[in-house]
């Protein structure tokens, strides 16, 4: 059993209040005491540093695992947008292919068009003529919402395109064509003297002056309608416009 005693002059002495005695400076240890408070510390030393080994393995492990999961995920990110670029290189190259075969099917289409018209040169022409223009009493409603009347003009352009072609394809491809600019910045329909494109109604126009404050200078298109003429076998666009066409240039007249 533990003794505690105080170092006096003439040795160690017992103290009568025992660990809490004031006089306390030392405590003897028999040896089976001693040595079994030698393995309680070894044993402590050991568990702290299995503690310390478990703890660095499982950093360890946490590190491999994130890193592990990192290059996955980054790896997966990877495939994911390889596949995402293949397939939008191959819905790329299907959709120039596409747009090759419409490009020459369109060109087939209008060089046959402008032989049977006896257009040339039949290559190059644009396939589109002007097949009349006259004066039309044209009915509107002003901002009042009064019904009103007025002079336009209305002229129908024939396309190259026969009447097979369906109509979503026909409008838009028609319509690309009559306003799409030259190198010189001209139009197709530029060539007839309409110099102004209003896509919605007469009565909206002039009550318009943010879009502009002088109609009157311009002669305006207003939004164009289509038809299928199967007389003659071709789409038509229908265009109402404020002012009468310009003299019509020689190669975009009915043959």
């Amino acid at each position: 059993m533990a003794r505690f005693v105080k170092d006096g002059a003439f040795g160690y002495k017992a103290v009568s209040g025992g660990q809490s005695d004031p006089e306390c400076t030392h405590v003897i240890l028999t040896l089976k005491e001693y040595d079994k408070l030698l393995q309680e510390k070894a044993r402590a030393e050991q568990e702290a540093r299995n503690t310390k080994y478990d703890a660095e393995r499982a950093i360890d492990k946490a590190k491999r695992d994130a890193s592990y999961t990192a290059q996955k995920a980054a790896e997966e990110a990877r495939q994911t947008v390889a596949g995402i670029e293949s397939a939008l290189a191959a819905e790329k190259a299907d959709s120039a292919h596409q747009r090759a075969l419409n490009a020459n099917l369109l060109r087939i289409s209008r060089e046959r068009a402008n032989a049977d018209r006896k257009l040339k040169p039949k290559k190059e022409h644009t396939g589109y003529v002007v097949v009349l223009s006259e004066e039309t009493d044209h009915q509107y409603k002003d901002g009042n919402r009064h019904v009103r009347r007025v002079l336009l003009w209305k002229t129908v352009i024939q396309s190259p395109y026969v009447v097979d072609f369906p109509e979503a394809q026909v409008r838009e491809q028609i319509l690309e064509e009559l306003l799409r600019k030259n190198e010189d910045g001209y139009r197709l329909i530029d060539r007839l003297g309409i110099n102004g494109i209003y896509n919605k109604g007469y009565g909206s126009m002039i009550e318009d002056r943010k879009w502009c404050a002088e109609p009157d200078k311009y002669n305006i298109m207003l939004k164009p309608k289509f038809r299928v003429n199967f007389r003659s076998g071709y789409w038509e666009v229908i265009c109402l416009h404020t002012k009468p066409l310009d003299v019509v240039p020689k190669d975009m007249r009915v043959c």
